[in-house]
């Protein structure tokens, strides 16, 4: 335990220890001590005894990357005149640190939110959790109950200036999240209770086209500039109208007797749905194809995780919801078109789609061959809001579906290869109450 007169360069030249910890003591300033580890790291600490009797105590001040020895010794000064006025620094640090584990900070209550709320009840919970990442970037050490209007309008305009919608939806979450807290009685009030959305937003309307279904459909069977997986779920969508969620988290469990044509089905469980309640989707013609496809794909993966189609990155198993938006829009960004398309490239580009626009696509191409509303609902997996249609109608349509989703496949087979099916559209008839 060498004391040595410190100097700047004497501290560049000291070798680490082949073992063991070197601890070099400053003769100018008393309790003042570098520690040097076998692997060259090094750091400051002051070594003191409290004036109320009680042993040694050590105070880190920095590493030596980060603190010169004049600044060292400034600081061992100051805390030396801490414990000359009766104070112990280390003790009151260690009180500081363990007081702010009691604090609820805005990230604890965020985990909270999400792991008693939002997971138990919201089959969208990884949306929330998407959205609040943001806020927790900007918040999440900051006491919960002292966030302010102000501090939360600061985020959402912050967010607005690149994402104007994402602002809207990460309002809409942490309006969630602050009624839970309150509830919980985490927090004494909502700040953000009655908070105007920061954008005005328009409801959105696009629906693809024929032409644009072929350019599309077309350029997605090629997979140029996606993965094989995320072109094959966004043709699923095109084919089906399911949530862009519902086919991304898509795993082997949730589908039945694929081998045979009729039967067929996609099984989405309540607690994956956003209904809450178990949603079958009929699996015909081509979206059939799809599936078998990829699963032929894990086979030959040696995929253990279970999933349909599989995400690039190896601590996934399914794909990310964005993953099919952003395969989406370099899919359209990678269009070339010619006499014959011109014109639906241009839109497709000019105004492009999203993964959920094809479910009003599917919605509105289904009411166009006469498939009935009712139909049309059940195909989509809306929920039913009225207490009839909630409590007392479980009636599941799936023949109703596999008509209605047949009808569909065969008119995008038509668009895809140019040839007239001889079947005929079949428009049910209401059932009688």
């Amino acid at each position: 335990m060498p004391i040595i007169d410190l100097t700047t360069a004497y501290v560049r030249s000291i070798k680490p220890p082949p073992t063991g910890r070197l601890e070099i003591w400053d003769k100018r300033t008393p309790g003042l001590c570098l520690r040097v580890t076998p692997t060259g790291a090094a750091s400051w600490s002051f070594r003191y005894r409290p004036r109320n009797g009680s042993g040694y105590e050590r105070i880190t001040l920095g590493s030596l990357q980060d603190l010169t020895l004049a600044g060292a010794r400034e600081r061992a000064v100051k805390f030396r005149g801490q414990v000359v006025d009766g104070s112990n620094p280390q003790k009151d640090r260690r009180e500081r640190r363990e007081a702010a584990k009691q604090v609820l900070s805005f990230d604890r209550l965020a985990e909270r939110y999400l792991e008693e709320y939002a997971k138990p009840n919201k089959a969208s919970w990884k949306m929330d959790e998407m959205y609040l990442k943001r806020p927790r970037a900007a918040l999440g050490e900051r006491e919960a109950k002292a966030i302010t209007r102000r501090d939360v309008i600061d985020v959402l305009d912050t967010i607005k200036k690149t994402a104007p919608v994402s602002a809207n939806r990460t309002q809409t979450v942490l309006v969630k999240l602050f009624n839970w807290a309150v509830d919980s009685e985490f927090v004494p009030a909502n700040p953000i209770a009655g908070l105007k959305k920061r954008v005005k937003e328009e409801a959105k309307s696009r629906v693809l086209d024929d032409e644009e279904i072929r350019v599309l459909y077309e350029a997605l069977t090629k997979a140029d500039g996606v993965t094989r997986d995320v072109a094959d779920a966004l043709l699923f969508l095109l084919l089906t109208g399911q949530r862009p969620s519902d086919a991304a988290g898509m795993v082997v469990t949730e589908l039945f007797q694929l081998n045979d044509p009729a039967k067929a089905r996609l099984e989405i469980s309540a607690r994956r749905h956003k209904s809450r309640r178990l949603h079958v989707v009929p699996l015909t013609g081509m979206a059939r194809h799809i599936i078998a496809s990829a699963l032929e794909r894990r086979a030959r993966d040696g995929d253990e995780h279970g999933s349909v189609f599989a995400s690039k990155f190896s601590n996934r198993a399914t794909l990310a919801r964005n993953s099919l938006s952003q395969g989406l829009a370099r899919v359209i960004e990678r269009l070339k078109d010619d006499e014959q398309t011109a014109l639906p490239v241009q839109n497709l580009k000019n105004n492009p789609p999203t993964p959920h626009d094809f479910r009003r696509t599917v919605g509105t191409g289904l009411a166009r061959l006469g498939v009935l509303r009712e139909d049309r609902k059940a195909v989509l997996g809306h929920a039913e809001s009225d207490v009839h249609g909630m409590v007392y109608d479980q009636y599941e349509r799936l023949r109703e579906k596999r008509i209605a989703l047949e009808a569909w496949d065969r008119h995008v087979s038509e668009l895809v290869t140019n040839k007239k099916s001889t079947a005929a559209v079949l428009t049910l008839k209401r059932r009688s109450s």
